[in-house]
């Protein structure tokens, strides 16, 4: 989460720097569970979170946790210095290709932040370019094998798009 509209004063992008933070929104899913039910228990979790500034109070917590699993692998399991199955941006970016892209012959690009050491299975960075989403899935290699995750994906969208099929 962008930070830099949240303090006081307010920053704008232009300001260099990290002012990013995390929320940690865990859900324990056994599998079986309606999507959509699903997602609206976390949209609710992680919006009372935001509301009560919990990406503020508890970021030294997060930091010291991230610090402890770097200083201890075998606190996440098989000492992978996974800290989770899934992250998920909340704020996704909306953005147009411009001229500048066609004239330096850019095709495409990926925009992902990355977290060394201890950090999910899985990052998905989504965005809308030019009106059409575009999703970046991020693994660590070797922990996980292009194979594995392109069959977690591919179930993934197997999911998404039984669930948007009107009941």
């Amino acid at each position: 989460m962008d930070c830099r509209s949240l303090l006081e004063p307010v920053l704008s992008d232009h300001h260099i720097g990290f002012y990013h933070s995390a929320l940690l929104n865990n859900h324990d899913v056994k599998g079986g569970e309606d999507l959509w039910e699903l997602a609206q228990k976390i949209y609710a979790s992680l919006t009372t979170a935001k509301e009560s500034n919990k990406h503020f109070t508890d970021m030294a917590d997060l930091n010291l946790l991230m610090c402890k699993v770097v200083d201890n692998p075998g606190l996440t399991p098989s000492s992978s210095l996974r800290t989770s199955l899934i992250s998920l941006f909340d704020e996704t970016l909306v953005e147009n290709t411009n001229q500048c892209h066609k004239d330096i012959g850019l095709l495409d690009y990926v925009g992902c932040a990355s977290v060394h050491g201890a950090s999910p299975s899985l990052a998905i960075f989504d965005t809308i370019r030019d009106g059409e989403l575009d999703c970046a899935c991020v693994y660590p290699s070797p922990t996980h094998s292009r194979e594995q995750m392109q069959a977690f994906v591919d179930h993934m969208k197997q999911i998404l798009i039984a669930s948007s099929v009107p009941k």
